[in-house]
């Protein structure tokens, strides 16, 4: 399983749900290496639930844009909700899955 060091949390109106948006250095660390990737999003859940896939996902995609800072992830203001309004995350993704974690 690769993971993501911490990145800050930009919520944003504009995007949806099932969408993350990443600096490509931070995919890198996924490695994911093209600009867009299917994935099933995990929102807060644990380590062993996301492993286990225990909990419900959202089919969603991982964009890697170059006009999102490094260190920061940019998420719908929903998703951020979700999480209760972290300041910063941590990613984790393993075989087409990804789990948004709050740090």
């Amino acid at each position: 399983m690769k993971k993501t060091n911490d990145l800050s949390v930009r919520g944003t109106f504009s995007q949806t749900e099932d969408r993350v948006i990443i600096h490509p250095n931070d995919g890198y660390d996924l490695g994911l290496m093209t600009t867009d990737h299917p994935v099933h999003i995990f929102y807060g859940c644990s380590l062993d639930d996301f492993s286990a896939e225990r909990v419900s996902s959202l089919s969603g995609s991982v964009q890697l844009k170059n006009e999102c800072p490094m260190g920061t992830v940019e998420l719908s203001l929903r998703a951020a909700e979700r999480l209760r309004k972290p300041r910063n995350v941590r990613l984790y993704y393993h075989d087409g899955r990804l789990l948004i974690s709050n740090v």
